[in-house]
């Protein structure tokens, strides 16, 4: 599981990475993403991914750490599962058009540390 760990890193280091340098093309390339994506398979594919990082915790060093963002994805997956549309139409709308550059940006920020904090404690 350590391949999934590597990956699950280096993608979200460059996502952090394209987000703080590439803001309005990364906000562009999101929108165009969630427009044509169901909410469905987001949730499904976010408890697909906090599974696999469950399970993938045994390969790092500090696996409290990676359990604990597996845990939030597949919480994150089943709210975005079972909120109202209407809400999460909202939250959507908020994070594609309202959203400041400064947030994505601290997204990003956010993003290139989780992915950095992974791939130094992989075993």
């Amino acid at each position: 599981m350590k391949g999934f760990l590597y990956v699950a890193s280096f993608f979200c280091i460059a996502m952090g990475c394209c987000t703080i340098l590439y803001t309005d093309e990364t906000r562009k390339f999101v929108k165009s993403i969630f427009n044509e994506i169901d909410r469905k398979f987001i949730s499904a594919f976010e408890l697909i991914i906090g599974i696999l990082l469950l399970i993938s915790a045994t390969a790092s060093r500090q696996a409290w750490f990676i359990r604990l963002i597996g845990l939030m994805a597949i919480i994150e997956g089943g709210v975005i599962f079972l909120i109202p549309k209407n809400l999460y139409d909202e939250l959507m709308d908020w994070y594609l058009n309202s959203a400041s550059d400064q947030t994505y940006r601290l997204f990003g920020i956010l993003s290139l540390v989780f992915g950095t904090a992974i791939l130094s404690w992989i075993m």
